[in-house]
């Protein structure tokens, strides 16, 4: 058992992307703890994102048996923002508090509502409210007094000062540990950063990424500097790498006769974002009308967005016209959505990687009988597994039934079918467009980084880890009981704890008033190109 243990999450971070950075010296904290410790890539959930995966860091537990696949849950074709009470999973930091442990959690993905613990603070992060709650009572109002706003998100997309806006927002982090630590003894102090996957999606510079994970890295040290020769584990959700093509899954499978679309608002939220905000220009605007218009009239006569962008390709036009015009005026102006009651086969989470089946006795309007839902899974394997993009090169290196990946009491409700991207080169999108479309940006890769480092674990070696692992080892550095209910193992850098007990048993959890607006939320994932 450690005294001190301190816990770092910095959010969409590999290996490869690091290296150059640890070469130049340009991240002192992380390559020292490197050093003194042992590292080893750690693999993400399927899909490599961030509300499946820090819900798998946090609890040892897939996504089949915590229920997070996606940013959203749903209730049929419905769906709602997801938060902590959606986690179906107790975490190590309630298990702990349970325990007797103190335990200080700062800005951890779905974390919102707050849990109440006897002893210590929670600090809710990403797609909590901007305004969200924080435990205990007035906790924030005492920060804010001493230190100025917190805030839980960045502006994206910011044209001046970008970059020390990031820096701001990490420094709060910091800030944020060490008020916390001045009035709680813990036992665990947990920090994650979340803006350092943030900067990959809305900074095009490399030299401005790195001078945020520069600071985030003197952060890291000022935070472990907290601890009394503490042990120190960092560990990031997914990686992060080069996409180079969207495609359009739902588009696929309506040309192919699997999904039946519809005229209609589409339900994409990052096409209604601006009006949202109430910030969408009149020029913009009126734009889309135009387009929208236009995509109407066509469609009457069979004309649909992606007939009329082939059309627009053969003849080379397509690509300028997707220079002069914003993606979200194109995307806004396609007017065709699923039609999720005719439909057998549609993606219907934005970021789950996966293709959902209308299965009949589960789905509202279900259209498979069981022969022909298994008949359809066999089908869409074959079929998917074949397609090609414009340079002719194979979209996907596998597509998997849920059973092979999930496990668990929330089989049922993961994708039928998982797409795994070749190389993830590609983005997999919903909106009825496309179905290919070449887009240069950077998004998630599976492998993300873990450091384990301390006097007590000089000897340790890792050679691989898996983002279940995370929780289980925590646990044992805290001399906590295992999980009996857990999927990840305890990492070689430490001994197991002894005792076994379901975690479901130990940790009643007390959540807060959740507070805010789903929609503000929505904006930030909108604004990074999660619902499109």
């Amino acid at each position: 058992m450690s005294d001190d243990v301190v816990l770092i999450g910095l959010d969409g971070l590999g290996w490869d992307v690091l290296e150059p950075a640890l070469e130049a010296g340009r991240l002192p904290t992380l390559a020292a703890l490197r050093e003194e410790g042992a590292s080893a890539d750690l693999e993400s959930t399927h899909p490599p994102w961030t509300p499946c995966a820090w819900p798998s860091l946090q609890s040892g537990r897939n996504p089949g048996a915590h229920g997070l696949f996606d940013f959203f849950t749903r209730d049929g074709y419905e769906k709602r923002l997801a938060d902590r009470r959606d986690v179906d999973a107790p975490y190590l930091t309630d298990v702990a508090a349970a325990e007797g442990r103190s335990v200080v959690s700062i800005n951890f993905p779905v974390t919102h509502p707050v849990p109440r613990y006897d002893d210590g603070a929670i600090v809710p992060g990403y797609i909590a409210p901007e305004d969200a709650p924080f435990h205990p009572e007035g906790i924030r109002e005492a920060y804010e007094d001493e230190y100025g706003e917190y805030v839980i998100y960045p502006e994206y997309g910011a044209e001046d000062d970008a970059v020390e806006g990031y820096i701001d927002v990490a420094r709060g982090r910091r800030d944020m540990a060490r008020f916390l630590d001045e009035r709680f003894d813990w036992d665990l102090l947990a920090v994650q950063f979340q803006v350092t996957d943030s900067v990959f999606h809305d900074l095009e510079d490399p030299a401005e990424r790195f001078e945020v994970l520069s600071a985030v890295d003197g952060f890291v040290g000022d935070i472990v500097d907290l601890g009394e020769d503490p042990t120190v584990l960092v560990a990031s959700d997914h990686g992060m790498g080069d996409y180079h093509w969207t495609f359009y899954v739902n588009e696929w499978l309506a040309e192919h006769g699997y999904c039946e679309t519809t005229e209609g608002e589409t339900e994409y939220f990052r096409t209604r974002k601006s009006e949202l905000k109430g910030e969408e220009g009149e020029k913009e605007s009126a734009v889309t009308d135009l387009l929208g218009a236009g995509m109407s009239a066509a469609s009457k006569v069979g004309l649909t967005p992606n007939r009329v962008h082939s059309a627009l390709d053969s003849v080379g036009l397509a690509r300028t016209v997707e220079r002069l015009l914003p993606e979200s005026v194109l995307v806004s102006a396609q007017n065709r959505t699923v039609d999720w009651e005719r439909s057998d086969a549609f993606q219907i989470f934005f970021n789950s990687l996966g293709v959902h089946l209308n299965r009949a006795g589960r789905e509202p309007a279900g259209t498979l009988s069981e022969s022909e839902y298994e008949a359809l899974r066999d089908e869409l394997i074959e079929e998917l597994g074949k397609i090609r993009d414009p340079d002719g090169e194979l979209v996907f290196d596998e597509i998997k039934r849920k059973e092979a990946v999930y496990d668990g009491p929330h089989l049922e409700d993961a994708p039928d079918l998982l797409l795994y991207p070749r190389d993830y080169d590609y983005d997999v999108s919903g909106s009825i467009v496309g179905p290919f479309r070449r887009y240069e940006h950077q998004n998630h890769r599976p492998d993300g980084i873990l450091v384990a480092a301390g006097p007590a674990l000089a000897d340790a070696t890792l050679d691989r880890a898996s983002i279940l692992d995370v929780a289980p080892t925590l646990a044992s550095l805290l001399d906590l009981p295992l999980d009996g209910d857990r999927d990840g193992s305890v990492l070689p850098v430490c001994q197991p704890s002894a005792e076994e007990v379901s975690w479901r048993s130990i940790a009643d959890i007390d959540y807060g008033s959740a507070g805010g607006t789903d929609s503000d939320v929505e904006e930030r994932l909108a604004d990074l190109g999660y619902m499109e």
